[in-house]
């Protein structure tokens, strides 16, 4: 197996460190498929992102966009194998943000597990500020350094100002083109019914298209066949069930799942552990 499809079968990527800042300006030759992280990811794209997945909507956002991606929305970004995007990220571990202010909070509520994501786009004023800061961010040589601290709680409070100069009235939805909005609908009823064992062909019949044009409609905006999107959606459902701590057994029954080998096997090729160890990650 090459590396592009092995990217298509990881459903989560941790992030270990508090969190981790970077600028990014180059070439992907192998992009990731359609993924999440048990952290929040806040992008800010300055380049053109023809096709993003964001849990249930795919959208075009133009170069500008700050995209704040809550933990385990599975989520598409780029996916031109060779093309150079040129982005800011700052990858945040909300459990160590919530155990910093020690009890739950209201702080920062589009962080959290519930959260939609956010589309916004700064004024030059803002991007200049929020860049700089990030550069200064990436500098430090460890996340642990007080200097290196200071300058992120000062980061996180430009960023709740420049929130709630935003949002949320004038969080912006870009414009949908007619297929997106198809592909749209599809994922909204894969979503509704991803406690049953969904088919191409139920899929086809339901919106009145051939099997082999919707796989293929779906593909070309996705970046993945429908059948590894239904996957994904169901292992992601299943880690949010075992989050909230239902055992595997009862998480396998209610995805529809006749076997529990089949749904271990594939929940471990998915995430890259078992659903016993990842239930008991986090229910530690």
């Amino acid at each position: 197996m090459d590396n592009s499809k092995k990217s298509l079968n990881t459903l989560t990527f941790p992030v270990i460190p508090p969190y981790d800042a970077c600028y990014r300006n180059n070439r992907n030759d192998f992009p990731v498929g359609p993924h999440s992280h048990n952290a929040v990811e806040l992008y800010y794209t300055l380049s053109d992102l023809p096709d993003v997945l964001l849990n249930d909507t795919v959208s075009a956002v133009p170069a500008g966009t700050l995209i704040i991606i809550p933990p385990f929305c599975v989520h598409q970004l780029y996916h031109e194998a060779g093309k150079v995007y040129e982005r800011y990220i700052l990858s945040i571990h909300t459990q160590w943000l919530d155990s910093v202010f020690c009890a739950p909070q209201d702080y920062f509520s589009y962080f959290k597990e519930s959260a939609s994501p956010l589309l916004l786009t700064p004024n030059d004023i803002m991007r200049d500020k929020w860049m700089n800061g990030l550069n200064q961010l990436a500098a430090f040589p460890s996340t642990t350094m007080p200097e290196a601290m200071a300058c992120f709680f000062s980061l996180l409070s430009y960023l709740e100002q420049m929130i709630k100069q935003l949002s949320p009235e004038s969080s912006h939805h870009f414009p949908i083109s007619s297929t997106q909005k198809r592909i749209n609908e599809i994922i909204a009823y894969i979503q509704e019914h991803i406690y049953e064992n969904l088919t191409v062909s139920e899929l086809a019949t339901h919106f009145y298209l051939h099997p082999d044009y919707l796989s293929r409609l779906f593909k070309n905006h996705t970046h993945v066949s429908v059948n590894q999107y239904i996957i994904l959606q169901k292992i992601a459902t299943a880690q949010s069930l075992l989050r909230e701590g239902y055992t595997v057994a009862q998480v396998q029954e209610t995805l529809g799942y006749s076997s529990y080998a089949y749904f271990f096997k594939t929940f471990q090729k998915t995430t890259g552990m078992s659903p016993s160890k990842y239930r008991e990650q986090y229910l530690k």
